[in-house]
């Protein structure tokens, strides 16, 4: 058996020479003394450590014995071959913002820091822009926005940018581009073997469809070369609505916005949230209903809201912004309340296409029998609109769900305390399971904000044909499961 192991990793080595590693050492001072010169080495009792561990939820604790700061594509091979040559496991970080349960998974480790690979420029086409593993949403947004370019970025600014992509990336922007999955041109992938190569339509192009929609499980991705849009001055503009409600007009807001989603000529400018939460300003008992009317305008058009002020909102604002100014409205600026780092969250995804009112019925009452240790909580819809998610054929990328219409994601959130770390994980998937049989529809769960307890059918489709595609990729490029720490497909 070990012989036959050690052929199979000869095999997978050989097959991919197109970029060969460097050599392996196995001695740390060796290991140190190769890397390039602004790389740095992190031990746990640092503050460099200590900063790089702080997650978006704490309830998630990969333990690593260093982590290493990369600043090249070389350093992130070097680092996966002095992890291999020693046994130990290696784990990028980048955003800091998974929350599966499978990061716990994650002990002993190389931990491998890509926020030293941040860069990013606009190539001499202008159509596309090559940018750094390590970069974040944000600096994207602003980049192309101060150069008179856009793309389709997801909605925290505080988030990386590259691990969405993996996983098929939802937010602004999308109706009129597609998933952020769909914008990349190619990218270099660092491989389980320390082999760094090229992906694209044209370059490994089985690793190029595997990466848009299940792009974890097959290596780190040190650059890539996105679509990119010109402005329009007719579209810089974005207008957001904010309209809180008590929690017995549910009904009537959501069969409101479900027409929205019905419509055949679905308005490519027009998103939404819809939010539940605790507010004891207006409601002491039970959560309110809170509504984010989104519209790339000046203005918009009163079809959308006049049936909403209708309905005699508690409290409402309205307000003008550019795109990186939407995510400041919901509190997922870098700052925002949504970006905080190191409480402990729970999050469970469901995708649905529209909206069941019977179950948030159900999702309103459970949350109204919530102790006040768990008065953080918040349900999140999210509705992007859909219009060129859905005209991209569903085979042309790993990316399950184009069907999908909403993202339907309790967020448990609390001060760390283990005692709640049951309760908060069983309401949770209380909620979840309600939300997903009120789509009547099988269950489908967004890969990027998996816990850790869903299916391989849920996170990459029921279709046999594409988890065999998938899994027959993951032989092929991962053999030892060496990237299984993030909804692993095998």
């Amino acid at each position: 058996m070990l012989c036959r192991s050690l052929w199979a990793w000869t095999a997978f080595t050989v097959s991919l020479v197109s970029a060969t590693p460097p050599s392996s050492v196995h001695s740390l001072d060796e290991f140190v003394a190769s890397l390039s010169p602004t790389a740095l080495i992190y031990y746990p009792g640092s503050e460099g450590y200590t900063n790089a561990t702080l997650r978006w939820g704490a309830g998630q604790t990969p333990q690593y014995d260093m982590i290493v700061k990369v600043a090249t594509e070389a350093d992130v091979q070097k680092t996966i071959l002095y992890a291999n040559a020693n046994n130990k496991a290696f784990h990028a970080i980048s955003g800091g913002h998974a929350i599966t349960a499978y990061l716990n998974n994650v002990e002993h480790a190389v931990g491998i820091l890509m926020r030293g690979m941040k860069e990013i420029s606009i190539t001499e086409s202008g159509d596309t822009a090559l940018v750094g593993g390590g970069i974040l949403n944000g600096d994207v947004l602003d980049y192309l926005w101060a150069h008179g370019k856009q793309t389709m970025t997801t909605a925290c600014a505080c988030v990386g940018y590259i691990s969405p992509i993996l996983g098929g990336g939802h937010g602004w922007n999308q109706g009129r581009y597609g998933l952020a999955a769909d914008q990349l041109v190619s990218a270099r992938v660092v491989l389980a073997n320390g082999t760094a190569i090229t992906v694209s339509e044209d370059s490994n192009p089985d690793l190029f469809w595997a990466i848009r929609g299940a792009g974890h499980n097959f290596g780190i991705v040190t650059q890539a070369e996105i679509k990119i849009y010109d402005r329009e001055p007719s579209l810089d503009n974005w207008t957001v609505d904010v309209l809180s409600f008590t929690h017995d007009k549910m009904e009537s807001i959501v069969g409101i916005v479900n027409t929205w989603l019905e419509s055949p000529n679905r308005s490519v400018e027009l998103e939404h949230y819809i939010m539940f939460y605790f507010d004891p300003k207006i409601d002491t008992t039970n959560p309110v209903v809170v509504v984010f009317v989104i519209y790339q305008g000046t203005s918009i058009p009163t079809q959308y809201t006049d049936p909403l002020y209708a309905l005699s909102p508690v409290t409402s604002t309205s307000g003008q912004t550019d795109l990186a100014g939407v995510s400041r409205f919901t509190g997922a600026d870098r700052t925002g309340t949504s970006c905080e780092k190191g409480l402990t969250r729970s999050v469970v995804p469901v995708s649905a296409i529209t909206y069941d009112l019977p179950s948030l019925r159900q999702v309103l009452t459970i949350m109204a029998s919530l102790p006040p240790s768990l008065n953080q909580t918040v349900v999140l819809l999210e509705g992007y609109a859909t219009n060129r998610v859905g005209a991209i054929p569903s085979d042309s990328t790993a990316y399950p769900d184009r069907e999908g219409q909403l993202l339907l994601s309790p967020f448990m959130t609390y001060e760390r305390d283990e005692s709640l770390d049951v309760e908060a994980w069983e309401v949770a998937g209380m909620i979840r399971d309600v939300m997903a049989e009120g789509t009547g529809e099988p269950r489908r769960a967004y890969v990027n904000y998996a816990r850790g307890d869903e299916t391989v059918e849920e996170l990459y489709g029921p279709e046999e044909w594409r988890l065999e595609r998938l899994r027959g990729l993951k032989r092929e490029y991962d053999p030892f499961g060496k990237f299984n720490f993030f909804a692993p497909i095998v």
